[in-house]
């Protein structure tokens, strides 16, 4: 005989009942982004972004390009733009981070 999950009133497991317990009113209708199904696919949202806004700037294209202007120049510029801004992330953070320590243990303020 399988095992059935211990769901909560709402239809919740413990896992998801305690997440939401734990977390801060206003994160709470933002925790399905926690989702490993949401965060596997998620590079989706950017490449579907930039399919969509070549197809608008093929039907809508620039009055007045400039001479570097190409087909989805901006879609491309874009795209590279934020991938350079998300890959810079873990560089930054080495270079920022601090120890818990770096402050100090004194706690004569």
């Amino acid at each position: 005989m399988a095992k059935k999950p211990n769901k909560h009133p709402q239809g919740l497991t413990k896992k998801q009942a305690k997440e939401r317990t734990e977390a801060h009113p206003l994160a709470v209708p933002f925790l399905w982004l926690g989702n490993e199904k949401v965060i596997k696919n998620f590079i989706f949202v950017p490449l579907f972004g930039a399919i969509l806004f070549s197809v608008l700037g093929f039907f809508y294209p620039l009055h007045h390009p400039a001479p570097w202007d190409f087909f989805a120049s901006y879609t491309l510029i874009g795209f590279v733009a934020y991938s350079f801004v998300v890959l810079c992330a873990w560089p930054l953070f080495k270079l920022l981070a601090r120890d818990e320590n770096y402050y100090g243990e004194g706690g004569d303020d």
